[in-house]
């Protein structure tokens, strides 16, 4: 079994080290981590608005290639972790169903595991909490649940909505310790400390670096108004119009639910826990109501689980088949998207085989790719790395394939227009004026003032694809 894990690992994840520059998160991702090998500081001096450990691992691992074989390297021992999750449960075919499943779903291109997002690192901290609690709840020392804790606090600096499951951990040992009461005081305390202080050490960390506020406003509160955005197109509406609180009042209506099978004995005390693990995952997975396929890698690990649910012989796995079934309804139902799989393994081996050249491998990724890589060794030649250009356009992975830094703090026009910062993007360009501008025809991204700005201080140097190159009159 080890031998073919590692062999089907291999076989789906060795395409990913080979993709061209053509994700746009990660190209923000990249970017922010060459800000920081610039000694910038992210929030402060450059903008994204996840919390930063992302951004670090995307420090280190510099390129995509880099980035994306940090990515392989950090899923061996998440899928280790996970088998054992899946030994705690099952034996025999389910086992073999279960992690055969988080194998593949994790490493194939259809809800973007092949991409370094942020849901997908923080799978293996996620993970290794869950095993850590299902093996040491029953145990009379309590400080084990400080490195619960701890896990769970390094997941949420890299995704906040694990929050849900911190919560969900919180509520089923409420559930569990009702017997013994005085117990829940220690756990509690030290599950709360390992979780609060990987965040106050960034706090502190920014707070050094004066830019508390900042990192306060653009990875904590400014999430709050995104959740509402996609409803209401506003990132300065309130959570609730985007219908957060509706989904938090069903939420715990079904951990309502799930306390009272637990309480009556009715429900398999192991499904119970992977179904309420679940629905945490779920409601992550819909905190903004995004369809964005890579959400969906953090429910995962109980999905697979409960699949697993289907092999064993419990009366209670009709919970784990209504459990399925509700999200295939939402999936369906927030109309959530997906990459083709085998198209893209076809796409990988024929160039491999020289079958297609590497300008149509490329172009599988995008209709831009070619031209982006065009322009970044274009830029490449004609900058200094000490040299700052500027992108009208949501292609952020044109600062990072040409190893240059954006002028202000925003990496695509989106950021900018939905922040409102025209202004403030305009004052950086008139006190720096870039050697380089670089414009795409945005429609819905209307460029406030950078035209006649331009053609007060720029020329047109040339065009690659629908990128316009425009260099400083100096």
């Amino acid at each position: 079994m080890v031998y073919l894990a590692a062999s089907l690992f291999l076989f789906l994840r060795l395409p990913t080290l080979f993709e061209p520059y053509w994700y746009g998160d990660e190209g923000i991702y990249l970017t922010l981590g060459q800000a920081i090998k610039h000694g910038l500081t992210i929030y402060q001096q450059i903008h994204d608005n996840k919390p930063p450990t992302l951004y670090y691992l995307a420090a280190l691992g510099g390129t995509v290639f880099g980035f994306r074989l940090l990515l392989l390297l950090w899923m061996i021992p998440t899928l280790y972790c996970f088998y054992l999750l899946v030994r705690h449960f099952f034996s025999g075919r389910a086992r073999t169903v279960a992690f055969f499943l988080f194998l593949i779903l994790s490493s194939i291109p259809l809800i973007e595991g092949t991409i370094a997002n942020a849901e997908i690192f923080m799978l293996l901290p996620t993970i290794a909490a869950f095993l850590l609690f299902l093996q040491r709840a029953k145990k009379p020392s309590s400080s084990w649940f400080l490195w619960i804790g701890l896990l769970l606090g390094f997941a949420f600096t890299i995704k906040v909505p694990v929050a849900i499951e911190f919560a969900f951990i919180c509520f089923w040992l409420l559930l569990t310790s009702l017997q013994n009461l005085k117990s829940l005081i220690p756990r509690y305390f030290f599950l709360l400390t390992g979780f609060s202080l990987p965040i106050l050490l960034w706090t502190f960390y920014f707070y050094l670096h004066g830019a508390l506020t900042p990192f306060l406003n653009a990875a904590l509160l400014q999430n709050f108004g995104y959740l509402s955005s996609w409803a209401t197109g506003s990132h300065t509406s309130s959570v609730a119009s985007g219908g957060l609180s509706q989904r938090g009042l069903v939420l715990i209506g079904v951990w309502m639910l799930l306390a009272f099978l637990f309480l009556k004995k009715k429900v398999h005390r192991d499904v119970l826990f992977v179904v309420g693990w679940f629905t945490a995952t779920i409601f992550g997975a819909l905190l903004s109501g995004r369809p964005y396929p890579h959400y969906l890698i953090q429910v995962l690990p109980p999905f697979c689980l409960l699949v697993g649910f289907l092999f064993v012989h419990l009366k209670s796995k009709l919970l784990a088949i209504l459990s399925l079934l509700g999200l295939l309804i939402l999936t369906v139902g927030y109309q959530f998207y997906y990459y083709p799989v085998v198209r893209y393994y076809l796409n990988f081996y024929s160039y491999i085989f020289h079958l297609e050249s590497p300008a149509a491998y490329q172009a599988y990724f995008g209709s831009r790719v070619n031209d982006n890589q065009n322009l970044a060794n274009f830029l490449q030649a004609s900058t200094t790395p000490q040299d700052q250009i500027f992108v009208w356009g949501d292609e952020p992975f044109v600062y990072a394939e040409s190893r240059r830094l954006p002028v202000g703090r925003f990496t695509v026009a989106y950021h900018i227009v939905e922040l409102n910062a025209q202004k403030e993007t305009m004052d950086k360009l008139e006190a720096h004026l870039p050697n380089f501008i670089i414009t795409y025809p945005m429609a819905n991204r209307p460029k406030k003032g950078t035209e006649d700005f331009i053609d007060k201080y720029y020329y047109f140097v040339r065009a690659f694809g629908d990128a316009q190159v425009y260099h400083h009159r100096s």
